[in-house]
């Protein structure tokens, strides 16, 4: 039945998701025809709208030149002078009419000058009205001859400007400026990038000056510049119908191959989702039946089966982590109860009798052991109270009782030294978590031979923790015994009495275990050590 459902659910699936995207590239491909016609209009639009801008400019430039070349008495002189002159005449006049090096009026100089100074300039040639010859020139052969009027041609790519008289204005003849094609080429190559063009640029008498591109078309955009010139371009009609074509045949191509290899994902998904669905099932059933140690499978899962299987795992083992640790905590809270039960035997007469000592002391005069008396005397009160929890300055207070009834024992030899922050005073704290680790500093860490023993206190509070940090400069521990203990208090979970009682650090263990009861996630603990090197505790607690 269930695997019924899965197969048509698949098939459901794989027939919309054919349809869907069958869709979507029969719109993208319609997309890309649109996308492909108005690219082509606007590139048509910018190559003829620069075109007349450019055919316009040379035009604009070329009769500027023009005037140049004729521009005052003197420079017309030298041009009728070439046409009329014989060459060793014309180059006997030059030689004696240069005006002094102010105006050049020799026509072959002056050529040379526009070749030089325009680049766009492809050949220059002068037709005078009512003489037989042409003045011909070119960039390769700017010195130019002289051709029969009858049989000169201009370049079809040639302006053909009118030369007027500078004094009488009257029309004496053509210049015909023929125009490098490249630059016109070069426009067209720099806007339409791959796109393939027609144009056909035209003079006013509707002759073709240049043609660039092959092919046909019946959709040609014209223009004309203000002199008369016509720019026509297109774009072959085969290209955009060629190129919108390939561009759907891919599309679908592409689409074809994405459907049938997610049909075939799917299918291998759908295959395999049906075996982690079974075995995730079954496991959740055994496990329900009373088989707690068994975890499902998750090598086998997938996606959000495997972040089932990972979750219900990882609850599984916080359940029995939090079933050992309540076993554990009232374990040793029975063994706790106890001890206590045994430490309050007739209490009172202790506390009678050791204050009829002090009195007495201080009868005699004996200040000193009166204050022992009375340190030792709160060190027991506290000692067997009822009370679980303190505060951090009454556990200080409590370190500095026990430190003080060390000292006197060694006064030249031990100082010690607490401090808390005022804001930390009030902070409650498991009772006697700090008092061990002084305690351990004078049971195993002072060295009486020295003069300089030391242990410190100090409680922190930083940006987001309280910081306990307790450091003396005694014999420090051992790298074995170092590497034991931070192993374990490298553990978030308490361990069983009978592993407990086979440590040699027991009452570190116990403070570990007590602050992580009481604190949780937010406590932490680190050991710093070495011998000869003294201990370094650091116990953080972050805010809540």
């Amino acid at each position: 039945m269930k695997k019924f459902w899965l197969n048509s659910l698949l098939r459901v699936y794989a027939m919309t998701m054919f349809v869907i995207v069958g869709f979507v590239a029969l719109l993208i491909s319609y997309a890309s025809w649109q996308s492909k016609v108005q690219e082509v209009t606007e590139t048509s639009q910018r190559i003829s709208t620069r075109l007349v801008d450019e055919v316009e400019s040379y035009y604009q430039r070329g009769v500027q030149i023009t005037k140049s070349l004729v521009g005052n008495q003197a420079k017309l002189e030298g041009v009728y002078n070439y046409f009329t002159m014989s060459p060793s005449e014309y180059i006997y006049w030059r030689l004696n009419n240069g005006l002094l090096g102010i105006v050049e009026v020799s026509l072959h100089e002056n050529i040379a000058d526009i070749y030089l100074q325009n680049d766009f300039v492809a050949g220059f040639d002068i037709a005078l009205q009512d003489y037989k010859t042409v003045f011909v020139s070119t960039r390769q052969k700017q010195g130019g001859m002289q051709v029969e009027a009858s049989k000169y041609k201009p370049a079809k790519n040639a302006f053909p400007i009118p030369i007027y008289d500078s004094v009488t204005s009257n029309h004496i003849g053509v210049v015909y400026l023929t125009i490098d094609s490249q630059v016109f080429e070069q426009t067209i190559d720099n806007i339409r990038n791959t796109t393939p063009v027609l144009v056909k640029i035209t003079s006013p008498f509707q002759k073709n000056m240049l043609t660039f591109g092959e092919g046909k078309s019946k959709n040609w955009l014209v223009k004309e510049t203000p002199h008369g010139y016509g720019v026509q371009v297109a774009v072959p009609e085969h290209y955009v119908l060629e190129r919108s074509l390939v561009n759907a045949i891919v599309i679908v191509g592409i689409s074809a191959i994405l459907t049938g290899s997610l049909y075939l994902i799917l299918q291998r998904v759908f295959r395999n989702y049906q075996r982690q669905v079974i075995d995730l099932v079954d496991t959740i059933q055994a496990i329900g039946q009373g088989d707690s140690h068994l975890r499902i499978e998750t090598a086998t899962k997938e996606q959000e089966l495997l972040l089932i299987a990972d979750n219900t795992n990882t609850m599984l083992d916080n359940l029995d982590r939090n079933i050992h640790d309540i076993y554990q905590l009232q374990l040793s809270q029975k063994d706790a109860n106890m001890r206590a039960l045994q430490a309050q035997i007739n209490p009172h007469f202790m506390y009678n009798t050791l204050e009829f000592i002090r009195m007495y002391a201080v009868m005699k005069s004996q200040e000193e052991l009166a204050d022992i008396i009375y340190e030792f005397s709160s060190l027991l009160r506290n000692n067997i109270s009822d009370e679980t929890q303190v505060t951090l300055e009454s556990e200080l207070e409590f370190c500095r009782k026990y430190s003080y009834l060390c000292m006197v024992r060694h006064p030249n030899s031990v100082a010690y030294g607490f401090t808390i922050a005022e804001e930390l005073k009030g902070m409650i704290i498991p009772k006697f978590t700090i008092q061990p680790l002084v305690e351990n500093y004078f049971v195993h860490g002072v060295d009486y031979r020295r003069k300089d023993n030391v242990i410190s206190v100090k409680v922190l509070k930083k940006s987001d923790a309280v910081q306990i940090i307790v450091q003396d400069n005694g014999r420090g521990i051992k790298a074995d015994q170092l590497a034991e203990i931070q192993q374990i208090l490298a553990k978030r979970q308490l361990e069983n009495s009978e592993n407990k009682e086979k440590r040699t650090s027991i009452g570190i263990i116990n403070i570990h275990e007590r602050f992580l009861l009481f604190f949780g996630d937010r406590y932490s603990i680190a050991v710093e050590s070495g011998e000869n090197r003294g201990v370094r505790y650091i116990i953080e607690i972050k805010d809540e």
